[in-house]
């Protein structure tokens, strides 16, 4: 998930030129050319690869396939396999219709996706790295928004048939049908988004999974080794000061219990000796702290956020019998996606309000987790928390670059957390320590070690061009020895700035980051990663939006941004 950022203005791709690009372009008329069968990106890689491995891009946003085109934003990454030499990938597209950022009064300065969130399905021939078919599993006619990272939950975690869940991260109001902004908050043709999507991939059915929360989902992981369903999600929220993440998880006795949702959702609250330990700052810097905590249930009119009528459920809503109605919030207790202090109230509030009624632990920004995948070890799980990017020097209340906790599960009962622990500390630093992870986002693990994106913040960027900075980077964590070293980066070669024809800036150093990552060994061989690149500042094609309210002119400007998947060798891994 990108951090809160305006990118800049449109940039022209000479150097990433070709049929498969989406760009407005007159030419001659040409012989009708036989259908692609296949495709496979010419543009070069947008990663570097710091060890002895290799980087081989598959496809790069705007490539296309007959009707299908990568769309931007590509993020979370499942995958299954299809016979001896293919694999089915599944990637989500982080797009919304509503300007990211949004400034009031409208104008052509906000920036907005041309549609909604996608998740693509790209079958991928083992060998050729060939595109060989291309479709989305979800389109945008389902009005999702900013779907992050995926997980493929399969007979591995309990479930019986395969369910691909993915996310929206947001807190923005839409409308339920039709032109998705502006819409009214608290309207009952509109939805705050921020809901677990469900795909069976057995029939290709969607739906919502409203009672697995409504908070600002990153990812919704089901582990391994209960026999059952239970999916952990983190709060990717936009508030900070004071912490306002939390971790959940949902149980379920099967599959059709998830895709029927009449499973139960849980919040982590620490056990009694450690009551007052309920947030990230209470974990002193490089702590060696280990708390003890437990799942408390959520109720289900709280979990879903939704009134008896099918609308959302507002601060006033909040029944009395579970200590409603509540205050709305006010100034710096749930923040929109402009990043600004204006309080949002809606399901996401009264989630959030109940859990500090409840002493519900407090992290400062869940953005993603993941299973220790080494024998008998499925119980440990790691959880990237991106922290706050502060300028301030690091010290008590202060996080510059972020933790990554390690949360151990009794191994027979996920509701008892036998230890929360900081494993990797990152607030010891100020930001741009470039020997720290600056602002961890996406996780995945092997049998040797945790994998770490970076997602920068503002305040993690260097001027283009600076000697003494560096692009955004994925980074190893070994468990032999807990050497913790940076193993791919971000290529920004690509954004091209006064060389463009509009003469923009070029990008900062750290605007564009690597997303989803996932081990695909089973499928390409030891230390191969299927790896996402969004490329902030690059602007493959734009459009003015329309006028809707005032003042005249444009509401928005759409924006394609650039972006690819690659895959990677790390030797080791």
């Amino acid at each position: 998930m990108s951090q809160m950022r305006r990118p800049l203005h449109r940039r022209k791709l000479p150097m990433l030129v070709g049929a498969a690009l989406l760009v407005a372009m007159t030419a001659a008329p040409v012989a009708a050319k036989p259908e692609a069968t296949w495709l496979k990106t010419s543009q070069p890689p947008m990663l570097t690869n710091l060890t002895a491995g290799t980087v081989s891009p598959i496809i790069t946003v705007g490539d296309s396939l007959g009707s299908y085109m990568f769309e931007a934003l590509p993020d979370g990454i499942s995958f299954q396999r299809r016979g001896t030499n293919t694999i089915d990938v599944y990637i989500n597209h982080e797009a919304s219709t509503v300007p990211f950022p949004y400034a009031s009064p409208p104008s052509a300065a906000n920036l907005n996706d041309f549609t909604d969130s996608l998740v693509s399905t790209l079958r991928i021939n083992r060998n050729s790295l060939r595109v060989l078919r291309a479709k989305y599993a979800i389109d945008d006619g389902g009005n999702y928004h900013r779907f992050c990272s995926n997980f493929l939950a399969t007979p591995t975690q309990g479930f019986e048939h395969s369910l691909l869940l993915t996310n929206e991260e947001g807190t923005d109001w839409v409308n339920r049908a039709g032109l998705q902004w502006p819409a009214t908050v608290g309207a009952d043709g509109a939805r705050q988004i921020g809901v677990v999507v469900a795909r069976d991939t057995r029939n290709g059915k969607t739906r919502p999974i409203w009672g697995m929360g409504r908070l600002n989902h990153e990812n919704a992981m089901a582990l391994r080794g209960y026999g059952h369903p239970v999916v952990l999600t983190g709060d990717d929220t936009f508030t900070s000061n004071p912490p306002h993440s939390q971790v959940y998880s949902y149980m379920a006795a099967n599959s059709d219990a998830v895709w029927n949702d009449t499973g139960d959702l849980y919040a982590f609250v620490p056990d009694a000796p450690f009551a007052a330990v309920n947030d990230y700052y209470d974990f002193p810097m490089n702590s060696a702290m280990s708390i003890s905590g437990h799942f408390i249930l959520v109720p289900k009119e709280i979990a879903t956020g939704r009134n008896p009528d099918g609308t959302d459920m507002m601060a006033a809503d909040v029944p009395i019998a579970l200590g409603g109605p509540y205050l709305p919030p006010v100034a710096g207790e749930m923040t929109n996606s402009a990043g600004t202090s204006t309080p949002v109230d809606g399901p996401q509030w009264v989630l959030e309000h109940w859990s500090d009624l409840n002493n519900v632990f407090q992290f400062v920004r869940i953005e993603d987790t993941a299973y220790d995948r080494r024998p008998g070890m499925s119980n440990v799980i790691y959880m990237a928390d991106s922290g706050r990017g502060s300028t301030s020097a690091p010290g008590p209340g202060v996080s510059t670059n972020g933790r990554i906790w390690k949360m151990v599960l009794d191994p027979l009962d996920p509701t008892i957390v036998t230890s929360l622990s900081i494993l990797i500390e990152g607030d010891d630093s100020p930001v741009k320590t470039l020997t720290e992870v600056r602002q961890p986002d996406n996780l995945e693990t092997t049998r040797k070690g945790l994998y770490i994106t970076e997602d920068p913040g503002s305040s993690q960027h260097f001027a283009p061009g600076d000697p003494a900075g560096k692009n955004a980077r994925v980074w190893q964590y070994r468990f032999s020895d807990s050497a913790l070293n940076p193993v791919l980066e971000v290529d920004q070669s690509a954004d091209e700035g006064v060389t463009d024809e509009d003469t923009s800036a070029v990008g900062n150093m750290g605007a564009w980051e690597a997303t989803g990552i996932i081990d695909v060994s089973s499928v390409f061989g030891p230390g191969m990663f299927l790896v996402n690149v969004q490329a902030h500042t690059l602007f493959i094609d734009i459009a003015a939006g329309p006028d809707l309210v005032a003042p005249e002119g444009p509401d928005w400007t759409y924006k394609r941004e650039g972006g690819q998947l690659l895959l990677v060798h790390i030797p080791g891994g």
